[in-house]
């Protein structure tokens, strides 16, 4: 017998009260990158006062910084956009995707390979694990510790 680690993929069955949580986040993250925006713009014209006093070449790198800045955050707020769209259209019950955690499992001679490989996943609805599947059939409920 030999122990390997595995990652598990976990997922959460959709609710209303998780969709809710889950589409107020988002709308906190998006309003939030707007304020950044708007203070880019605030503190960008400062860095542009204060580089215009050392010269031409700390203005081109000033302006290139303010662009950049501005830019990772547009995206990231368009981002976020999709997002919260995604969720919105999202039906509930519906199981997603929602990250992985890792695990180690033993693996014997005569085991299916398939099996180990297919893996493992864990079910969540409303913060409470409701199902553990291996290679994609759920555990009985007395294996499960």
């Amino acid at each position: 017998m030999i122990t390997i680690r595995q990652p598990v993929a976990v997922k959460i069955i959709l609710t209303e009260e998780t969709k809710q949580t889950w589409l107020a986040e988002l709308r906190r993250l998006v309003n939030q990158t707007i304020a950044e925006l708007e203070e880019l713009e605030f503190r960008g014209k400062q860095w542009q006062r204060d580089a215009e006093k050392q010269g031409e070449g700390a203005v081109q790198a000033t302006e290139q910084r303010i662009e950049m800045e501005r830019s990772q955050r547009v995206e990231r707020r368009e981002q976020l956009i999709a997002q919260l769209s995604q969720i919105q259209q999202m039906d509930i019950d519906s199981e997603v995707p929602n990250g992985t955690v890792e695990t180690s499992i033993d693996v014997e001679v005569g085991d299916s390979w398939e099996k180990v490989v297919l893996g493992s996943e864990i079910v969540v609805k409303d913060g409470i694990v409701v199902e553990i599947r291996r290679s994609g059939e759920p555990l009985p409920v007395n294996i499960i510790s």
